[in-house]
Parts: structure tokens; sequence; C-alpha cells
């Protein structure tokens, strides 16, 4: 692993266990050679249904949300909802913490030029490139 991380959370005071982060770094790292930092932040759901509305002109709440940046040292911001979260845990019979996994991976590939809403090769694509890096950080 790299001395500086290049996956940081900010959890805004919030005691949520992300103690897999480091892990999903060094997966993203080694498949990717990822040199830049991609910041993580949990939202609520009125944070995510302004920035939906402001950047996607959709007026709703998203589980997750990711905005490249792409300078010398940031890849971008994943932006996840907590609320959004739990809700779909729940309705996927899931637990919060791969939900959170989940989403986490969503956004990071959607900043590594992966994007499912092109159309459903892409959708397939990056469906099974998130099932296998899940798989990985869960072994």
């Amino acid at each position: 692993m790299t001395k500086n991380k290049l996956l940081n959370i900010n959890k805004r005071g919030l005691s949520i266990d992300f103690s897999w982060l480091a892990e999903l770094e060094k997966i993203v790292i080694q498949k990717y050679k990822l040199k830049k930092q991609i910041s993580i932040a949990l939202v609520d759901a009125k944070e995510i249904t302004n920035l939906n509305q402001v950047y996607r002109q959709k007026n709703k709440v998203t589980d997750v949300l990711s905005f490249v940046l792409d300078d010398d040292y940031i890849l971008g911001e994943v932006l996840i909802c907590l609320s959004q979260a739990r809700r779909q845990a729940k309705e996927k019979n899931n637990t919060y913490k791969a939900e959170l996994q989940l989403l986490t991976v969503h956004g990071i590939l959607h900043l590594l030029g992966y994007d499912h809403e092109i159309n459903n090769k892409e959708a397939k694509k990056q469906e099974r490139v998130e099932q296998e890096i899940l798989s990985k950080l869960n072994k």
C-alpha cells in the first residue's frame, strides 16, 4: 500500500464501520494502477437530492453520486446517501455494510470511466466489475 492513502472518507462524525476501505484501496490500486486520491463523503437525503437536481436534473434522492475532478492529485469525489443506503439494504435483504461497499465501488467505477447509463452492454460490464471487486473485498 502507498504511504498516502488514496481513498479518503469524510464520515462527518458518524460512527460507521469502514474498516474495509483500506482493503478496497489495495484492490483498486492493483487493478487500475490508481495514483490519484478519491474523496468519499457521507451525506443526507436533502444534500444528495439537491446535488442530483443541480447536476443531473433529477429532483429525487439517489444512493450515490460521483464527481470527477481530475486534477494532478485528486481523481474525484463519491457521495453516498446513508439513509438511502440503509433503505436499499433493507429492500434487498442485504447488510448495511454490503450496501455501503457496493455503493462505494459503484461510485469509484464511475470516476474511472464506467457508465451503466450508456446502454445495457455498459451496464453489464460495470456490474461484472463491481461483483469482481466485491468478491475480492469479501474473501
